[in-house]
């Protein structure tokens, strides 16, 4: 089992938007000639190194993460393959089944593969430790928009308190953090929880930027809020820059 198949079996996201078949079931195989006619399967030859897994109680084998991951290439852009990689570098422990020194590896060794040159644009823009696909591609916006690598739900210690928060996206050298704010953000418990946790960054001396669905909907509304994050952050780092002299 190989390409979204195989995506799907290590729980990843595939966007919609990818022109990849879904009715089909995908398999590849190393030549040509091994490809058969079978009803609702779709075979494919994949050049690289096969790095097939099998658990003792399945009775087939999958495509290992990296291998699944570059598969998806042909199909798609690098900016949507990295977000599929970052949904197999998930922070929750049982959603990340890769990383990316594993991914990296993996292509580096198999430079037959399809779209290797798609893979090797997007190895740059995968992120680990997200939690959500628009992490992810809030992540490639501040990366693209030269403001270079921020951490991924970076910790902050709160005084006076054993708990800590998350910061989705951050740069701690200049205390600036993006958080993406979902639906679920507009219900009242979670409201006042919000509220709370901006003020506890804020007495912290962080500057929060949150981020809705309609700043990353249209390259308008993305090329404004990157105007808007690359002043906040310029600024900071010159400020920080400033008192550390």
């Amino acid at each position: 089992m190989s390409h979204i198949n195989a995506l799907r079996y290590w729980g990843a996201s595939v966007p919609e938007t990818i022109t990849i078949r879904r009715d089909v079931v995908h398999v590849s195989v190393p030549k040509a000639s091994q490809r058969k006619k079978v009803q609702g399967v779709q075979f494919h030859v994949f050049r690289g190194e096969p790095a097939l897994r099998k658990e003792n109680w399945e009775q087939f084998w999958v495509f290992a993460p990296p291998a699944a991951w570059s598969q998806m290439a042909p199909f798609c852009t690098a900016a949507q393959l990295a977000v599929i990689g970052a949904s197999l570098l998930r922070r929750d422990k049982r959603d990340k089944v890769t990383t990316i020194d594993e991914i990296t590896r993996y292509i580096e060794a198999n430079p037959t593969i399809r779209s290797h040159a798609t893979c090797l644009e997007a190895i740059p823009l995968l992120v680990e430790n997200t939690d959500s696909p628009k992490e992810a591609d809030l992540f490639q916006l501040l990366v693209k928009g030269g403001l270079g690598r921020p951490q991924a739900n970076w910790r902050v210690d709160i005084p006076g308190s054993s708990r800590y928060r998350l910061i989705d996206l951050a740069y701690p050298e200049c205390k600036v953090g993006f958080e993406y704010q979902g639906y679920h953000h507009a219900e009242p418990d979670q409201m006042q929880a919000d509220y709370l946790r901006q003020n506890q960054l804020t007495q912290k001396g962080w500057v929060i930027l949150y981020v809705t669905a309609d700043h990353l909907e249209t390259e308008e509304s993305r090329r404004k809020f990157l105007e808007t994050a690359q002043g906040i952050v310029s600024r900071q780092r010159a400020l920080w820059s400033w008192f550390s002299a």
